[in-house]
């Protein structure tokens, strides 16, 4: 069974369609870019696999689960996690209270819970911390360095780190990154690339959004374009850069450029 299944999905606002019948699967295990110009419908896309923007037509499912019976925090306990194209941090927490609040899905500890500090609360807290550390040991000493520092502390690159880390520590089974690398100098998009190899290991299966093609050509599996809401190529990457629609529609016409 496909970890997740897309058919014919469509997204209108008001008349504005902005998704238009687009159809792909994700198989266990995958790292699978989603690539196209911008306003191609791929953050939308998004935003529908996570509930937050519902789907006009067509179905989804998620771990042969309908997402349109689900709602954002209930897609998030079946084991789908995302960042965002512009940074999403707490600017005065630290990076180690970043990762706690990633996994507030796995604690059991309420308010009262909290409030009484029975046992089992403080062995829970210390099983995040644990957990958060060995998410913190795959950036190097990116971020383990600044467990206590505050996020506003961080350079930009290592901002966006943070965001993906925290996804990370929500132990999902597919993780959405949306344009990881966006802003960063090629050095720092070099090791996202290598990031994202140590993901897939994990056993985790990655849907990536990504405009640099060096980044597109190091890491993924297979390649979905999108080009005004409609799916027009599918493929390995070696084939989608020689594909002509891509070439003239993503590329600009510039063989070159991947």
């Amino acid at each position: 069974m496909s970890l997740l299944e897309i058919e014919s999905v469509s997204v209108s606002f008001g008349g504005l369609a902005a998704v238009k019948r687009v159809s792909f699967t994700i198989e266990p295990g995958e790292i699978v870019g989603l690539i196209g110009p911008n306003g191609a419908g791929k953050t939308t896309l998004f935003n529908c696999l996570t509930a937050f923007q519902p789907v006009s037509e067509g179905h989804m499912r998620f771990h042969g689960i309908a997402r349109e019976t689900l709602a954002p925090h209930q897609v998030a306990a079946l084991g789908l996690a995302r960042t965002f194209q512009t940074s999403r941090i707490f600017k005065r927490m630290t990076v180690l209270a970043h990762l706690m609040v990633g996994q507030h899905l796995h604690q059991r500890a309420g308010l009262w819970a909290a409030i009484g500090r029975p046992a089992w609360v403080g062995r829970e807290e210390a099983a995040v911390r644990e957990r958060g550390l060995k998410i913190l040991a795959l950036f190097e000493d990116r971020l383990l360095p600044r467990i206590h520092d505050s996020a506003d502390s961080l350079s930009y690159a290592n901002r966006r780190r943070l965001e993906i880390a925290r996804a990370l520590v929500a132990e999902p089974r597919l993780l959405l990154l949306d344009e990881p690398t966006a802003g960063m100098n090629p050095h720092d998009s070099q090791g996202i690339v290598q990031l994202i190899k140590k993901i897939q290991d994990l056993g985790i299966t990655v849907l990536l959004i990504e405009h640099d093609m060096k980044v597109i050509m190091g890491v993924w599996d297979r390649i979905v374009v999108l080009d005004h809401g409609e799916k027009s190529a599918e493929g390995l990457p070696e084939d989608i850069r020689r594909n002509e629609e891509v070439i003239q529609a993503y590329m600009g016409g510039r063989r070159g450029h991947a």
